[in-house]
């Protein structure tokens, strides 16, 4: 899951939030809207299109798929949520493997199936934390070192590609290039928000209320960044994993150098946010970056796509759902 750097009304003491946040209603309906519509075109049209597989051929690949394979998979999703724990408890010290995992999942059930979902993820979020006692202060913290390793790893992946380039990927010289010039810029982009949070000289002078938050977060990296890097480092492993398996287990026939290649796409194009959860947008750019594979079967590329994205995004709401309605019940209960 992917937090929203911005926090919800109640997490300030802005005095006109709310009502902003009112006046923006009719846009943010409007803009969720032409996200879904975009989203669903790109999923049911363009896919095929791009992938060069018709649906018919797709969906007999997905429902082909033994259950046991599915089972396996159903077991790397979860593994690679409960790796992510590691660094959601990190950021927000005091916080149980438990309770995280129920943020990460609850978050992102309202954010990809709500209007400015990202929003309405932290806005629950900030309300569960107060909830168990944490300050508004420690989630702000949190939100800002969550949202800044996420964005951080995303960024800095495609360094990876770097021993694959040294050894000779058969890539054709245009994208050759690409590659390159991503492998250093978008670790120069990292590095830039990284800088960002730790010195505040960057930004200029800040005032006591950010800087306050900047502190506060320093003071979190540095106690935790161990803590940190090796969850996302984990979660990301099992992610590409989870990846490969799909496209191994719909016979995708997609080398493993390029299955990064297409990892580093797909997350990338997660931090785009132009519709709901990446729906249509990230699934089209995975499914190009993984047919330049010699030899990658259309139809089985294309099934392994959505296998995957079915795990990532799609059970994430059912799951977060009744996980949030089993949490909102033992509240009135309590109360």
């Amino acid at each position: 899951m992917t937090l929203d750097l911005a926090l919800p009304p109640t997490a300030g003491p802005v005095g006109d939030a709310p009502v902003r946040w009112q006046r923006a209603r009719p846009v943010r309906w409007a803009t969720y809207v032409c996200g879904v519509v975009a989203g669903a075109g790109l999923l049911l049209v363009i896919l095929p299109i791009v992938s060069g597989a018709p649906w018919r051929s797709v969906s007999a690949i997905v429902v082909s798929v033994p259950s046991v394979a599915l089972t396996g998979l159903l077991v790397l999703w979860l593994a690679g949520l409960v790796a992510h724990t590691v660094t959601l408890t990190a950021a927000l010290p005091g916080l149980s493997h438990g309770r995280a995992l129920l943020l990460s999942l609850t978050g992102s059930a309202v954010a990809n199936v709500l209007p400015l979902g990202g929003v309405a993820g932290v806005a629950l979020n900030y309300r569960m934390t107060r909830r168990w006692g944490f300050t508004p202060g420690a989630f702000a913290s949190y939100t800002v070192v969550t949202n800044l390793w996420d964005v951080v790893s995303k960024l800095l992946l495609p360094v990876l590609v770097v021993p694959l380039l040294v050894l000779g990927l058969p890539v054709s010289a245009g994208l050759r290039h690409l590659l390159v010039g991503a492998v250093i810029a978008l670790p120069l982009v990292g590095a830039l928000a990284s800088a960002v949070i730790a010195r505040p000289s960057v930004l200029g002078r800040l005032g006591d209320r950010a800087e306050r938050l900047r502190a506060h977060v320093a003071g979190v990296v540095r106690s935790a960044w161990q803590r940190l890097s090796i969850g996302m480092a984990a979660y990301l492993l099992l992610l590409f994993a989870l990846l490969a398996t799909c496209l191994s287990v719909t016979g995708a026939g997609v080398a493993l150098p390029f299955v990064l290649i297409g990892f580093c796409v797909e997350r990338l194009t997660t931090l785009a946010g132009l519709t709901p959860g990446g729906l249509g947008l990230v699934e089209v750019g995975l499914a190009g970056a993984l047919l330049l594979a010699p030899g990658a079967d259309p139809a089985g590329v294309a099934a392994g796509t959505l296998l995957y994205r079915a795990l990532t995004f799609g059970l994430e709401i059912p799951v977060g759902g009744l996980l949030l309605a089993g949490w909102t019940w033992r509240q009135r209960v309590a109360a």
